[in-house]
């Protein structure tokens, strides 16, 4: 059972961690966006460890691990 924990629309940019875990270790990710332009890039994760969901603006420069944009 998912929980979505923020949507952050608004809030600011940050990297992606799991708020009930602490760490980032059990990410799973599972939609993300570069950032284009004015627009900011949008990652989307569920951490197995807890099954907590939760998706946010990422800063410029991030992509998730080993994600390749357009391959």
């Amino acid at each position: 059972l998912h929980t979505f924990t923020e949507l952050s629309m608004g809030l600011p940019a940050h990297l992606p961690i799991c708020h009930h875990c602490g760490v980032d270790d059990y990410l799973i990710y599972e939609f993300y966006t570069a950032p284009t332009g004015n627009d900011p890039g949008v990652v989307s994760y569920t951490c197995s460890a807890c099954e907590t969901f939760a998706g946010h603006e990422v800063p410029a420069g991030w992509a998730p691990p080993g994600w390749r944009v357009g391959h």
